[in-house]
């Protein structure tokens, strides 16, 4: 999964190599939290388990916010990783249209 959330950074969102390393590792330690803690699959994110994380980040680990900041936003990255894999049946991409003089 990491390989093709890697790709989806590279070719999708236009990520530098560094940005990728840096949400890789951040996305490695938190499928490491998950399954110690959920200990099931993760398919999608939801907010109780993004605040479980974040809480763990704060309380346990003691990380400084700016540190969690950049762990959250992987996470955010992740969770449109799998809208994008799964999107709803219904969905429809949204484009930028040019203005209409």
């Amino acid at each position: 999964m990491i390989e093709e959330f890697e790709k989806y950074l590279l070719y999708k969102e236009h990520k530098s190599f560094s940005t990728i390393k840096t949400y890789s590792r951040c996305i490695r330690q938190f499928i490491n939290w998950y399954y110690n803690t959920k200990s099931k699959d993760i398919s999608r994110l939801d907010r109780k388990t993004i605040n479980g994380y974040k809480e763990y980040l704060i309380v346990v680990e003691k990380k400084k916010a700016q540190t969690i900041n950049v762990r959250l936003c992987a996470l955010v990255m992740l969770s449109k990783f799998f809208y994008y894999k799964n999107p709803p049946k219904n969905y429809i991409v949204r484009k930028k249209y040019k203005n209409v003089n």
